[in-house]
């Protein structure tokens, strides 16, 4: 396969979407928001890739049947969902995310940087992915990337992005979307993971780190939200909060930012602004248990005893193996006089530490 410049690629993007039907393709975003998440994760994405986002930040073409649900029926959400699509970059933050912290394909006790960056959805619900290491001399190829199976069956399904974007246009929106392990596989082209480990990186040097990085971008969120949480570790409570509300007003849709501004006015003693941070994260992240935990602990700071409960109820619908959970109902059940039902927590408690060993 000949290698498509990505300039001439978007030309020819541009052509189709203004010749074909049922083409649905996003406004730009900006290099300063790709910047953004590329320093947040530590990764540098392929140069076809970020032009094609500064063209349009993602999109698809739908088939016929699509086309007539989102012009009559305003289904454009189902369409996307049953049509092969191309992430916005906000999307591939949020999956980026979500795949980091369930351990997606690697664990992250064995890995600093995440490699795996998800562009593409098929409609079958699975990931193509780029392989994002240290060495930026060539753009990674297109995986596939299967629930069920490991990056060392990740089979290559494009040379490159520049690649991909021509096939997917080539077939109207239905390219081949199964990788071929012969020509590679994405545990291949991992690389050495040689970013100073969290755990080797002291306070001080995350608050240099970060302070050098904001001087060029001022507007990176992730790294004023890193900053501000090793303020805090320091003790430095107004830097701390500082960085998060600049944080959040860059991005207020991230469950984590109010998440941790809340703990800081927790810390602080200011129960009921941390209430309505821990509220704010568990709208936009309703199964996350940590956050739940934290409201509940919150709400029984304030004898709000029935609504606390019902988070850890919650929480122990979704992981009845949460000890945090259990420590904390157990706690409310004898402030309220229900010793039967706090002895089975702490029962439960000693059960799965003993397990745990």
């Amino acid at each position: 396969m000949a290698d498509f410049f990505i300039d001439k690629m978007i030309e020819y993007l541009d052509m189709y979407i203004g010749m074909q039907p049922y083409c649905y393709f996003n406004d730009p975003t900006t290099a300063e928001k790709i910047a953004s998440f590329e320093k947040m994760a530590r990764i540098r994405l392929p140069e076809s890739y970020k032009a094609f986002l500064q063209f349009t930040n993602g999109g698809m073409i739908v088939d016929a049947f699509w086309d007539q649900k989102i012009k009559k029926e305003n289904e454009f959400d189902a369409a996307k969902w049953n049509s092969n699509c191309f992430l916005s970059l906000e999307e591939m933050k949020t999956e980026w995310n979500t795949m980091k912290n369930r351990n997606f394909g690697v664990s992250q006790q064995d890995r600093i940087i995440y490699p795996f960056i998800p562009f593409f959805r098929t409609r079958i619900n699975e990931h193509l992915i780029f392989v994002c290491n240290n060495d930026h001399k060539d753009e990674s190829h297109v995986f596939e990337a299967y629930h069920d199976a490991p990056p060392d069956t990740w089979g290559v399904v494009a040379q490159n992005f520049r690649e991909f974007l021509y096939n997917y246009l080539k077939a109207k929106g239905e390219p081949e979307v199964m990788g071929d392990e012969y020509e590679g596989v994405a545990a291949d082209f991992m690389g050495p993971d040689e970013t100073i480990p969290p755990e080797d990186e002291t306070s001080e040097m995350i608050i240099e780190r970060t302070t050098k990085s904001l001087k060029y971008n001022p507007d990176d969120d992730w790294a004023l939200m890193e900053r501000g949480m090793a303020c805090r570790e320091r003790g430095n409570l107004q830097a701390a909060l500082d960085d998060f509300n600049k944080s959040i007003e860059l991005a207020d849709d991230d469950a984590f930012y109010y998440f941790n501004r809340g703990a800081l006015f927790e810390k602080v003693g200011k129960t009921r602004a941390a209430l309505i941070d821990f509220d704010i994260a568990v709208k936009l992240k309703p199964d996350d248990c940590l956050y739940l935990n934290c409201r509940a602990e919150t709400l029984q700071k304030m004898h709000k005893y029935k609504e606390a409960l019902r988070d850890l109820n919650k929480v122990l619908q979704i992981d009845d193996r949460d000890l945090l959970a259990y420590y904390n109902r157990e706690s409310i059940y004898r402030k309220i006089g229900e010793f039967e039902k706090a002895d089975q927590d702490l029962k439960k408690i000693e059960e799965i530490e003993a397990e745990d060993g």
